[in-house]
């Protein structure tokens, strides 16, 4: 196929996936790549127009591909195009966002977190998008491209005051991470968080928190690595 046949065929759902598109994707990667870069760049630029455009799918399959080729040039790329205020992100990508914003992420990332960080603290972002860039941090230490440590430290600033403390999704993201990763350091915060009414209970109770850390870090982790939502995108196949 051709780059331009290729680039068509996932231009909108069609209401199945192009697997032969995907794969020659893949196939001719050094030619598609500033293709998708350009996929990007145009989607940021006429944000609004996809909005009112739901079938449009090129810049999610561009996302997903550039992260399977752990293309670092789409990182700030993706970052923009997720930090508009209000509906926007959700209104673009759906449930990219929750299922896998986080992973494309880590993916593009390359153990820079400065883009991520800034997500996380931009309070006119969607709080989902915020939620899925806290979650990018796990899924690289996950993958071993940042130390347990390195992303507790960064998450113990935000209980301590980088963080708003408004309800929200992020709040029940940061929660449940923290948990997963069993740094007790940050128990006491945790339990504040509840106190101040910050978190979902429905999302995550205090019940859960002390199971995941009863359960220690090794097993988490281990459970984390075979979960899907935790890897970075590898086989782009599984839209």
């Amino acid at each position: 196929m051709e780059i331009r046949e290729i680039l068509a065929e996932l231009e909108y759902n069609r209401g199945y996936f192009p697997h032969e598109a995907v794969q020659e994707a893949i196939r001719q990667k050094d030619k598609i790549i500033p293709e998708l870069l350009r996929i990007l760049e145009n989607a940021e630029r006429n944000i609004h127009q996809i909005e009112e455009q739901p079938a449009y799918m090129a810049h999610i399959y561009a996302m997903f591909l550039l992260a399977q080729f752990r293309e670092k040039r789409a990182y700030s790329l993706i970052v923009d195009l997720f930090s508009h205020p209000g509906d926007t992100s959700d209104n673009i990508a759906g449930d990219f966002v929750t299922e896998d914003l986080s992973r494309v992420l880590a993916s593009v990332c390359h153990g820079d977190t400065t883009l991520i960080k800034q997500l996380i603290e931009n309070r006119d972002a969607d709080e989902y998008v915020r939620d899925a860039s806290l979650k990018a941090l796990l899924v690289l230490v996950v993958n071993s491209e940042k130390t347990r440590e390195e992303v507790m430290d960064y998450y113990k600033s935000l209980f301590r005051g980088k963080l708003e403390r408004e309800n929200s999704m992020v709040w029940n993201g940061l929660v449940l991470y923290s948990s997963y990763l069993c740094y007790e350091e940050v128990y006491e915060d945790i339990k504040k968080v509840y106190k101040d009414g910050l978190v979902d209970l429905f999302f995550i109770d205090l019940e859960d928190v002390d199971e995941y850390i009863s359960r220690g870090w090794e097993k988490n982790l281990a459970s984390l690595k075979s979960d899907r939502h935790y890897q970075f995108v590898e086989d782009t196949v599984e839209l």
